[in-house]
């Protein structure tokens, strides 16, 4: 049985979904922000919450630290900011953290599903997700982005979830998932266990990729001491980048990681054009993907 309705979470409006298992806020109004993910017979939330326990609304092209950094967000065009490289957009500023996570959604609510649409700023690419329960332990994402250019568009989307962990929280990688890219400041990874999140250091913050691409799109983060799994999956052939992102104070203080897939390598849309990593759009054309999140319990 699922149940839909209008709440709130903070001071913001929310779309609250529930099943028997999970509970999910939707911010229509703050990037279609996936704000909290409960799983309920725990009470167990898993994404990071604002550390000024409210939300303020940026602006478009704001900083996307300036603000709570938490939840989960659709990243997209870019991550860091930057030029965009070619063609007749090329010159064009792409945002911090790209577009749609600070712009207002326009979105529709079914009986058993929410469907968010928002039209990019910088680029002519329309973003839309949906966001349904396909059984009691497990969200599905789909996605779709379209061209609405007569020319070529490049593109980065990746999922932007800021998760919470403690020192008993582990990451879930494959085995052959070893050699790694550092792409934030220079920090040494060699005497780090990756899986575990007790090995990384205080007052730091880390991201970095995996150089392969991704053979299973199956990974996450084993919370050992609620026995617990949060498992992301994806295809890797649409999604083959995976980046990391772990701070333990040293970014605002906060103490949150995340799991990225992504189709760009790595960060910057300029960055992974110049890599070749990089999906291109033609005329009026448009990709599909989903992602599913998957609590389970053991």
């Amino acid at each position: 049985m699922v149940k839909i309705e209008n709440g709130k979470h903070l001071n913001m409006n929310a779309i609250i979904m529930k099943n028997q298992n999970l509970q999910v806020k939707l911010l229509p109004d703050l990037g279609f922000k996936i704000a909290s993910i409960v799983h309920l017979p725990k009470q167990k939330e898993f994404l990071f919450q604002p550390t000024k326990n409210k939300y303020s609304i940026p602006n478009y092209n704001d900083k996307f630290g300036k603000y709570d950094t938490s939840g989960l967000d659709d990243v997209i065009p870019t991550i860091d900011e930057c030029i965009y490289p070619h063609g007749k957009f090329k010159g064009k500023l792409l945002p911090d953290h790209g577009d749609v996570w600070s712009m207002k959604w326009d979105v529709d609510v079914f009986e058993n599903k929410v469907v968010g649409h928002v039209m990019l700023k910088s680029l002519p690419l329309k973003l839309t997700r949906s966001i349904e329960f396909s059984n009691d332990d497990t969200i599905k994402l789909n996605y779709t982005v379209k061209n609405l250019d007569d020319g070529d568009v490049y593109f980065i989307w990746a999922l932007h979830g800021l998760n919470t962990f403690d020192d008993y929280t582990e990451f879930i990688f494959e085995e052959d998932m070893l050699d790694v890219i550092n792409v934030h400041d220079n920090e040494d990874l060699s005497k780090i266990n990756l899986k575990k999140l007790n090995s990384y250091e205080n007052n730091r913050a880390y991201k970095y990729y995996f150089l392969n691409k991704l053979s299973k799109g199956e990974v996450g983060i084993n919370y050992t001491k609620e026995k617990l799994k949060y498992i992301i999956k994806y295809d890797p052939n649409i999604l083959p980048y995976l980046g990391i992102w772990v701070t333990k104070g040293g970014f605002k203080g906060e103490y949150n990681c995340a799991i990225e897939p992504s189709n760009g390598f790595y960060d910057s849309l300029f960055t992974a054009y110049q890599n070749n990593k990089l999906p291109c759009l033609s005329s009026h054309e448009e990709i599909n993907w989903t992602i599913e999140i998957q609590i389970l319990e053991y």
